[in-house]
């Protein structure tokens, strides 16, 4: 495990010197607030950054022009090498994007290499050997819980903070702020799931509710599919009840959750998924496309990172959606999801502190946000693009940003969470198990004790 060495302690302290160098003195750094670990859509701005110094915020363009201010003294007299981690069907827009940056700066030695390496490994490789690991790298916002307490990312410099404070959608900015501190950068607001269906087989108003949907399904013969077997699927079911989630001050998860409410919506998914046998618990990231394809499905749930496959398999029938309503106590409610974002942390270990904190801003500043969105379809986080009409024309974008509003981030999440959701949400929607009140009660009880055991 990653130690506080005498080199890591003066990298932060470097840090530290790069905020306070650039602090300016007339800017607004608005009030500290701690980061959301849970809860809510996105409804409060969270501050963030440079503590209680104001600081004036330095524009991504005002930052290539000034080779001083981006990078201080690095690359002058000996040349700077960087390793950047990105996915692997991303490599190659990453390292355009990362040349671009070098061209920016002529007169200092910068070389980067983009290594793939996937969001969902990333943390646990720069945990386990931090040394080795890339300077500039993206992870997926669940896994901050991790890295943030143990200084595994170097605090984001005032100037930066500023910027991606005012830019940045303001659940964005939660995820990347720790005890009131910016310490990461925003990569994208699309990391969560919607409906994916073939508009041939289901109208855009069938497919808003999970009750007619499931007539569709019926009538047609056709599957639906939602992996409520998996954690990350399955806790729609305490969400829509209202649940939130957070860890302790010892890193244990705590369940803000209300039980009858739990008790119930479940009971309203068992009612219309469990009997029903066109309802698929199937893997939908191994299924989903080839399903619709074959005509065997007519809608599922997943995310972005399955969408040129889906739309592939379904040529001009392509559509996308939010999460349906479905009906609890009579009354049509929202599916509350679990939203991520995808963020890049810079590495305590780096030997550059100036220069991979310049990239990790510019990789994350419009300009490249907005070539990843047109060339990858990755959905910002940047507030402009989220409302541009790129987006808004985009049905798969369309769908990630209309399904946020009815989401809890993706962040306060220890690795007991996901199992026993997923045991939950699989018996909810098995028929063979007792679906009455009283047996989802105690199949939650099972779930909660597992999740919050210490």
């Amino acid at each position: 495990m990653f130690g506080k060495t005498k080199r890591v302690a003066g990298i932060l302290l470097a840090s530290c010197m790069i905020a306070t160098a650039f602090a300016g003195c007339g800017g607004d750094g608005g009030s500290t607030t701690t980061s959301s670990s849970g809860g809510g859509t996105d409804t409060t701005s969270s501050s963030g950054g440079g503590d209680s110094t104001d600081a004036t915020a330095v524009s991504v363009d005002d930052m290539l022009k000034d080779a001083d201010l981006a990078l201080d003294t690095e690359g002058k007299d000996t040349e700077i090498k960087l390793k950047v981690w990105a996915p692997a069907d991303a490599l190659e827009v990453f390292q355009a994007q990362c040349d671009e940056f070098v061209k920016s700066f002529p007169d200092r030695k910068i070389k980067i290499e983009v290594v793939a390496q996937g969001e969902s490994d990333a943390a646990a490789n720069v945990m386990n050997d931090p040394e080795a690991a890339a300077d500039v790298f993206a992870f997926a916002s669940d896994q901050a819980s991790n890295l943030y307490p143990n200084e595994f990312v170097m605090p984001v410099r005032d100037d930066f903070a500023a910027t991606i404070k005012a830019e940045n959608m303001s659940a964005a900015v939660d995820v990347v702020t720790n005890d009131g501190k910016i310490v990461a950068f925003p990569e994208t607001g699309d990391n969560g799931y919607f409906v994916y269906y073939n508009k041939s087989l289901i109208s855009a108003d069938e497919i808003k509710s999970i009750e007619s949907i499931m007539q569709v399904c019926t009538d047609k013969k056709k599957q639906f599919i939602m992996n409520l077997g998996n954690g990350y699927y399955g806790c729609v079911i305490p969400l829509t009840a209202g649940g939130t989630y957070e860890l302790d001050a010892e890193g244990y998860q705590k369940l803000n959750y209300d039980k009858d409410k739990v008790v119930k919506t479940a009971k309203a998914f068992a009612d219309v998924l469990a009997s029903n046998s066109y309802f698929s618990s199937a893997d939908t990231d191994k299924v989903l496309a080839s399903n619709l394809k074959q005509g065997k499905a007519l809608a599922g749930v997943s995310g972005t990172w399955k969408k040129s496959a889906i739309q592939a398999a379904l040529g001009n029938d392509f559509a996308c959606a939010k999460l349906p309503t479905i009906k609890i106590d009579g009354t049509d409610t929202d599916m509350v999801s679990m939203f991520g974002y995808k963020i890049i942390g810079v590495n305590s270990n780096t030997k550059a502190p100036y220069t991979a904190q310049a990239l990790a801003f510019y990789l994350t500043g419009e300009k490249c946000q907005t070539e990843r969105m047109e060339k990858l379809g990755w959905g910002p986080s940047i507030q402009k693009l989220v409302e541009s009409d790129t987006v808004k024309n985009d049905t798969c974008l369309s769908a990630v940003y209309a399904q946020r509003e009815h989401s809890v981030p993706q962040i306060g999440l220890a690795g007991s969470f996901w199992d026993p959701t997923g045991a939950f949400g699989s018996y909810v929607v098995e028929k063979k198990n007792d679906l009455s009140e009283e047996g989802i009660a105690k199949a939650y009880d099972s779930m909660y004790n597992n999740i919050t055991a210490k």
